[in-house]
C-alpha cells in the first residue's frame, strides 16, 4: 500500500493543481458564480487534497529538491492543500459556497499564477530512488 501511495500522491497533487489552474483561468474568462459549483467538486477537492497533501508531508524527506526555492514551494503547497481541505470541509458542512465570496474576481489572477506554479512543481517533483 505504501509503495502505491508513494507512486501516486504526486500525480494526484499535479492533477488537482492543473484542474485548479484551469478553473481559475475559466473564472477569469467566464466569471461564473462559485455558488453554482456542484458539491461533488468539493468532495473531490477534500479527498484528493487530503491524499496529496498528506503525501507531501509523509514523503517530504524523499523528495529530490533541486534548490532552496523548491523547499519553500513545497511548504506553501502543503499549507495551501491542507487549508483548502479545511475550507471545502467547511463548505460541505455548511451546504453553501458563500464563504468563497470573500475571494474577489481579481483574486483569480493571483490564484491562476500560484496554481500554475504548484501544478508545474507537482508535475516535475521526483522522489529519491531507494535500493
Amino acid at each position: 500500500m505504501r509503495a502505491h501511495y508513494r507512486k501516486t500522491f504526486g500525480r494526484v497533487v499535479a492533477l488537482l493543481y492543473t484542474a485548479g489552474t484551469v478553473m481559475q483561468v475559466l473564472q477569469l474568462i467566464v466569471r461564473f458564480d462559485w455558488q453554482d459549483m456542484p458539491f461533488f467538486a468539493d468532495v473531490a477537492i477534500v479527498g484528493a487534497g487530503a491524499y496529496g497533501g498528506l503525501g507531501l508531508v509523509v514523503f517530504a524527506r524523499e523528495i529530490a529538491y533541486r534548490g532552496a526555492w523548491e523547499r519553500v514551494v513545497h511548504g506553501l503547497m502543503i499549507l495551501h492543500l491542507l487549508a483548502s481541505v479545511a475550507l471545502h470541509v467547511w463548505i460541505l458542512a455548511a451546504g453553501s459556497h458563500a464563504v468563497l465570496a470573500i475571494f474577489p474576481y481579481g483574486y483569480s489572477f493571483f490564484a491562476a499564477a500560484y496554481f500554475g506554479l504548484f501544478a508545474w512543481r507537482a508535475w516535475t517533483m521526483r522522489l529519491r530512488v531507494h535500493p
